[in-house]
């Protein structure tokens, strides 16, 4: 950022309201655009399929240092409580925003009846994650690409 440790008190306070400023702004762009994509204006189990590709994208680019809510969890959810609830709050409500478009993908005969949309969602939210540690390792965009498309299967 171009700051000397005094400039980056004196602009952000302390180190854990820039943690906070930061976790805000990924919340409101990167994460936010998952949602977009997710409430579309494709069918529903398009829309999922659509965020699992963005999702892929964003991962598997070397750069990726994995998701900044799933890194939160990991690090701070045992002392701090403050960030650490914020990100548990924005992988529930990812959550739920799966089970409602799978929920409706049902309806709509997108998925077959037996389909359990709180399970499934469950289990893509636990997949996402794992791109989440698998994107920190860079293993690679074939390795990405791949969890995706096996992810993805289940929605057929």
């Amino acid at each position: 950022m171009g700051l000397n440790s005094g400039s980056m008190y004196a602009a952000f306070g302390d180190k854990q309201t820039l943690y906070d400023k930061a976790f805000d702004l990924y919340c409101d762009t990167v994460f936010s655009k998952g949602m977009e994509i997710l409430d579309g204006a494709g069918s529903p189990l398009e829309n999922v399929r659509a965020v699992f590709q963005h999702m892929g994208d964003h991962m598997a680019s070397p750069e990726c240092k994995g998701c900044f809510v799933g890194n939160t969890l990991i690090e701070f959810a045992g002392e701090n409580k403050g960030v650490a609830e914020l990100a548990r709050r924005m992988m529930q409500r990812f959550q739920d925003a799966l089970e409602q478009k799978l929920a409706a993908a049902r309806e709509l005969g997108e998925l077959p009846d037996s389909a359990n949309p709180t399970e499934m969602a469950a289990f893509l939210v636990n997949t996402a994650q794992g791109l989440n540690v698998m994107a920190r390792a860079q293993v690679g965009e074939e390795t990405v690409r791949g969890i995706i498309r096996t992810a993805l299967k289940i929605l057929s």
